[in-house]
């Protein structure tokens, strides 16, 4: 991704493959784009979110 001026919208090309995804995910300039692209697979889609709504439900200090 060096290079890029936009990141985050480089993470949201349909056409980069689920390796790539989960390689962007720890990153906080594409994790989004990362999330909400939709060659992610469904299953990862809702492990992401059962991790952030499980997190929402602790402590402000531990949150997503």
């Amino acid at each position: 991704m060096a290079g890029h001026e936009h990141p985050e919208m480089a993470a949201a090309n349909p056409i980069l493959t689920p390796e790539v995804l989960e390689a962007l995910l720890p990153d906080p300039r594409t994790a989004e784009g990362a999330a909400a692209n939709p060659s992610l697979p469904v299953p990862r889609m809702h492990a992401l979110l059962d991790h952030c709504l499980n997190s929402a439900a602790l402590p402000p200090a531990a949150g997503c």
